[in-house]
């Protein structure tokens, strides 16, 4: 298949891993307002970390237009990160002592292994950024039902929007480069593992924390 064909076909695959996102978690009791500020901080790591990872791949990027879109992505997320800091201090919400990066979470890890540019691209801006506009929908949801409709609406008129052009950025990408049965091969192995790993982490957030959602990328 060509390599349009392929990147279709791995968007529906991811899709139907990602419903498993849309199935209604069990209520955990906790009040929703006690858990915005650990929701807050896990959104913030979530950003420095699709920054750090994007920015280390510029530079081992050969091919110029993924370099670009690794860029854009460093600089979209830094600037996301920078407008959630700014709602979280004034919501009140200390991140005294708060740092994002330590220690770094299963899926930097994960993306750090990667080391070819279909890899990267396929796990980091189709899988990741489909995982993430999956999870925020539902944490819009979460903000408009407790009344933060500042934070909300950074997430609707930017956070949102900037994400589903990542993903369509990674997508026109990985359908360039994947244009053999070898390269697509590995790149859907990136982008599973990518979704298993975020599982996994989705999973022992909830656990740990009693929330009914997690924010995404």
């Amino acid at each position: 298949m060509d390599g349009n064909e392929f990147v279709n076909k791995l968007k529906a695959e991811n899709e139907a891993i990602l419903a498993k996102i849309d199935e209604p978690p069990i209520s955990s009791g906790i009040p929703k307002s006690e858990l915005l500020a650990t929701l807050v901080k896990m959104a913030l790591k979530n950003e420095i970390e699709a920054t750090e990872i994007a920015a280390e791949w510029v530079s081992t990027t050969p091919e110029i237009h993924a370099k670009l879109a690794l860029a854009r992505h460093a600089g979209d997320e830094a600037r996301h990160y920078q407008l959630i800091e700014e709602k979280a201090r004034a919501m009140g919400i200390s991140l005294d002592g708060f740092r994002p990066l330590e220690p770094p979470s299963l899926v930097l890890n994960y993306l750090r292994k990667l080391t070819t540019t279909p890899e990267r691209i396929a796990a980091a801006l189709v899988a990741r950024e489909a995982m993430g506009g999956r999870r925020n929908v539902q944490f819009l949801a979460f903000l408009d039902r407790i009344g933060q409709r500042e934070l909300a609406a950074l997430y609707r008129d930017v956070i949102n929007p900037d994400e589903d052009r990542h993903h369509n950025s990674g997508c026109a990408e990985l359908a360039e480069l994947a244009g053999s049965a070898e390269i697509q091969q590995a790149a859907r192995r990136a982008a599973l593992g990518l979704l298993e790993t975020g599982d996994r982490v989705r999973s022992n957030a909830l656990q740990s924390t009693g929330a009914p959602v997690i924010p995404g990328c």
